[in-house]
């Protein structure tokens, strides 16, 4: 358990260097944090693990990852096929939307762009009436007071068209507080990527380090639909939920197909630690992707950077001895 979460926080390092990040601090006034308690029947060790949380490849995931209120707006629904599944049965999310949507939504506040400009600059976290559309999972239907110090990962893939429905072509998970759907400490923005970390085609993986103080109280996937559109936007499966301390896992909770094979071994993290919300990391178990433990991809960065320092240098002495003796 414990070497899980120190590989979370060292990945978190790599991307630092690898790739740019985004920081939102957490003006939240103190709140005296939740007491977290677990109900045992609901956990499992990590020796006795099988499965993943929701693996959805029988029908009893509904009675806990639900949909949010507003999620009526644009007509959103759940259901479970094998048809372009990741492993088994994947949860399907669609829409059926006929108009655009001009409601404030709650992403609205994180939305950047490719310059990492704000797309709605006039509104912030506390910004009334935004609304929030997508999945969400309550931390008392699981047997938990609190998500605080956990870690959720879980597999997605865009639809191709879809995803052009969403503000910014992107979604975004995190944990929020009791009754609110405000982003309890940070969260994750997933986006669209159809080059080489490729999330259409292929099958990525997301992580939420859920910090520790935050009250978090649900799961929350959000996929803010804007534009018109009639289909599916995200295909998600093995929904996995790793608690604080030694309290293990949230044990399967809706069978779980052992004899499936997963479609797709090429993933993409989405690493979250407290304070940054962050694009992503590359993460590939095979031993060309990296050095000595260290992804190339960072190695790569780093000698760049040198390059570049080292040419700047350079043309600075050059300069200097031109203008010196010519």
């Amino acid at each position: 358990m414990l070497l899980k979460r120190v590989l979370s926080f060292a990945a978190a390092a790599a991307l630092a260097l690898g790739c740019g990040l985004t920081a939102f601090a957490d003006d939240s006034k103190e709140e005296k944090p939740i007491k977290f308690k677990v109900d045992g029947s609901m956990t499992v060790s990590e020796k006795d693990k099988i499965g993943y949380t929701f693996s959805f490849d029988n029908k009893d995931w509904k009675d806990y990852v639900k949909l949010t209120p507003d999620s009526k707006k644009a007509g959103l629904s759940l259901d479970t096929d094998t048809r372009g599944s990741y492993q088994g049965a994947s949860l399907m999310v669609s829409a059926e939307n006929k108009s655009e949507i001009k409601d404030k939504q709650n992403f609205c506040w994180t939305a950047v762009d490719k310059d990492n400009k704000s797309l709605y600059p006039d509104v912030d976290e506390d910004t009334e009436g935004l609304i929030t559309m997508g999945l969400e999972i309550d931390a008392k239907d699981l047997g938990v007071s609190t998500f605080d110090g956990s870690m959720i990962v879980f597999t997605y893939r865009f639809d191709e068209k879809g995803v052009d429905s969403l503000i910014g072509s992107s979604m975004i998970a995190y944990t929020a507080k009791d009754g609110s759907y405000k982003d309890s400490g940070t969260g994750t923005v997933v986006k669209k990527n159809d080059t080489i970390s490729n999330n259409i085609e292929q099958f990525r993986v997301a992580m939420i380090n859920v910090p520790m103080k935050g009250n978090a109280t649900k799961i929350v996937i959000e996929l803010p639909v804007q534009k018109a559109y009639s289909g599916q936007l995200v295909t998600i499966d093995n929904i996995d939920i790793c608690l604080q301390g030694d309290a293990g896992y949230i044990k399967n909770l809706d069978g779980y197909n052992e004899n499936a094979t997963p479609k797709e071994t090429v993933e993409e993290l989405e690493i979250t630690g407290d304070g940054a919300k962050n694009d992503t990391a590359k993460s590939d178990d095979s031993s060309a992707d990296k050095k000595d433990g260290v992804p190339v991809r960072v190695i790569v960065s780093v000698v760049l950077v040198c390059v570049i320092v080292l040419a700047a240098v350079g043309g600075i002495i050059v300069l200097k001895f031109k203008s010196k003796y010519l």
